[in-house]
């Protein structure tokens, strides 16, 4: 009944740039954005309903409560918290291969891009239904949707563990593998790093390092440092639910191990991880992330908004302070670099996590500038050959966009 009296409302980013769009009630639906938002905003179709933020949204969309007598009548305008312009530019970044990106104000948890590929073009949605729906992942983001294995991005939640512990100073004979319940588990490429301590064994991300030190701490203290992070638990956003795997069986020692640098049963969404990086970058307090700024209705009345909410103390500043500052050395070990006309730096880890059918995937976790974090990107790669540091580019270029705009 709403459809056919009601023009449906406009979703627009966040700088009033129209994304979506209808002029008549019922009528065609138009998209900007065709493949960049697809699998984010979604579709409105008379023949296959609603998807993404389309269907989230729908009532508000369809009509708007607020008495109007105009002869047009129009549902309420939806406005993200997405940057159109970034959000564009983080899909052609990534449109070639199978992965995805995340954009996330370090300060507001206000999400400014969500990227994801593959994708389909939103404006043959009916006309190609059977092919596109023939093409695999198209209707899954892989930036929130798909938990995957984290490989060493994992170790930022490690190390709040040895952190905590006051461990970080003891040093371990990294050989270069370790024998555990007669599984012999090797660094990336078989390197041995010697003796180190934490801070070494972070930027060379040594997996052997990271297993001692597990190990030594036992199955349950990772497993209360994971949930301590939300693994394991589905997050309820304004958009959708998140959900990871996180499961240390019966903290059998091959298991505490390998998850100790992101293998084991653990998988996770980009999305949480720049969750976890924002909350080391803001003295650890976690915020929720959040993609509505604001519902208006007809007579441009504001009717929802948005705004900043903390989730969970993740840890103490101190810890926090501690894996910034080596996250900050570990970005200059990668050649990241400097963004912006201020020349910031940035700090990360990489993650490559072997999926076992001889493919990676392939992680880049970050925040800039790493002296005073305002911004979280994370990039994946799924189902490759390349290692994280691939990703860097991807990475330095939305920085670049994001500080020149400023």
């Amino acid at each position: 009944m709403y459809e056919k009296e009601y023009v449906r409302g406009s979703i627009l980013d966040r700088n009033g740039n129209t994304i979506a769009f209808s002029q008549k009630p019922g009528g065609t639906r138009t998209y900007s954005h065709p493949y960049a938002f697809s699998n984010l905003v979604g579709y409105w179709s008379k023949i296959y309903g609603t998807y993404g933020v389309e269907k989230t949204m729908n009532d508000v969309l369809v009509h708007s409560d607020c008495g109007n007598r105009d002869q047009e009548k129009r549902g309420a305008d939806v406005t993200l918290t997405i940057d159109a312009a970034l959000q564009e530019q983080a899909y052609k970044d990534i449109k070639k291969y199978k992965g995805s990106v995340v954009v996330m104000n370090a300060k507001t948890g206000e999400l400014l891009a969500l990227a994801s590929s593959p994708t389909f073009n939103v404006t043959e949605i009916e006309e190609k239904w059977k092919e596109i729906n023939e093409k695999e992942g198209v209707f899954f983001s892989n930036a929130y949707q798909n938990p995957v294995a984290p490989g060493s991005v994992f170790k930022l939640i490690t190390s709040k563990e040895i952190i905590e512990a006051g461990i970080e100073k003891e040093e371990v004979e990294d050989t270069g593998s370790l024998k555990v319940n007669g599984q012999t588990i090797r660094n990336y490429g078989g390197k041995a790093y010697g003796s180190i301590a934490y801070r070494e064994g972070f930027v060379k991300s040594s997996n052997v390092y990271f297993m001692n030190r597990a190990l030594k701490l036992g199955g349950l203290r990772l497993y209360k440092t994971g949930r301590s992070f939300l693994l394991g638990e589905d997050i309820s956003l304004d958009f959708a639910t998140l959900h990871s795997n996180f499961d240390l069986k019966d903290y059998e020692d091959n298991i505490v191990a390998t998850t100790a640098f992101g293998q084991g049963e653990t998988l996770v969404t980009p999305l949480q991880m720049a969750m976890i990086t924002q909350s080391i970058a803001n003295d650890g307090e976690m915020l929720k992330p959040y993609l509505f700024k604001s519902v208006v209705n007809s007579k441009g009345k504001i009717t929802q908004e948005g705004k900043t909410e903390k989730l969970v103390k993740t840890m103490d500043a101190d810890t926090a302070e501690e894996i910034k500052e080596v996250m900050k050395e570990a970005g200059e070990s990668y050649g990241l670099s400097e963004v912006g006309e201020q020349g910031y730096s940035i700090a990360a880890k990489t993650g490559t996590a072997e999926r076992g059918d001889g493919t990676n995937n392939a992680w880049l976790v970050t925040f800039a500038p790493a002296d005073d974090p305002q911004y979280i990107i994370v990039a994946n790669r799924l189902k490759t050959t390349e290692i994280g540091k691939t990703l860097a580019p991807v990475v330095e270029d939305l920085y670049d966009t994001l500080f020149d705009h400023e």
